[in-house]
């Protein structure tokens, strides 16, 4: 078996183009029937794997894509070499701080994470649990954002299916997005003094749903 392709840290995706699942090998000795995997984006749910569930290529030996199981994600479908992931980009995306000034920064977590609804009660495990997950997610999403001393932040909850809904009682999830951002080393603390919000918005549909935080920086306290 030529599992050579299966290596410590690759990330593999999911090969239906409606799944947008990623994982990230976190250990595998050659010759194993399993492979202990992780979710790329967040680290968590770590789980053993089948590694006949692990292709080298999203094509079959047909060239026709693959429907199950998961293909690495630096494999272009095309051509079957390796190439650098694209930059995503959102054309349905609101400029929440139109008019406003300062520098602006987009931190968006993974769809299909589970979210925090403050109409919901959680067992306190699981509530730190999902907590610990949204909090990790958010600070790898901000590695881009530099350090600010002050900034002013909207959350958008981009929900996955259209209807009704009030944002604000997903303030425990952006509060760990928020705690993220500390994490990462964006802003100091959040309290009054350093942070304007989150304020809270409804987005457009997202397969999965999907938290954003939009981010301008403020300048020093009083003249913002």
């Amino acid at each position: 078996m030529n599992d050579t392709y299966i290596r410590k840290d690759r990330v593999f995706a999911a090969c239906h183009p409606e799944d947008t699942a990623r994982l990230r090998i976190v250990q595998y000795e050659p010759g194993d029937l399993r492979a202990l995997v992780a979710d790329a984006e967040t680290d968590a749910r770590r789980r053993l794997i089948l590694v006949t569930s692990l292709h080298a290529s999203p094509l079959t030996t047909t060239g026709t894509r693959r429907r199950s199981g998961y293909a690495p994600a630096d494999v272009d479908p095309g051509a079957g070499s390796p190439v650098a992931e694209p930059q995503q980009t959102d054309t349905n995306e609101v400029d929440w701080f139109e008019g406003l000034p300062g520098h602006r920064f987009r931190v968006a977590l993974p769809p299909r994470l589970i979210l925090l609804n403050a109409n919901e009660r959680p067992h306190h495990y699981r509530r730190a649990e999902i907590t610990k997950v949204l909090r990790r997610a958010a600070a790898v999403a901000a590695r881009h954002v530099p350090h600010l001393e002050r900034a002013h932040l909207i959350g958008v909850l981009h929900p996955p299916t259209r209807g009704r809904r009030d944002p604000a009682n997903w303030y425990p999830s952006f509060k760990a997005v928020t705690d993220g951002l500390i994490d990462q080393g964006v802003l100091d603390d959040d309290d009054h003094t350093r942070v304007l919000g989150p304020d809270m918005r409804l987005g457009h549909v997202v397969q999965g749903a999907r938290l954003v935080m939009h981010i301008r920086s403020l300048g020093p306290r009083n003249t913002a």
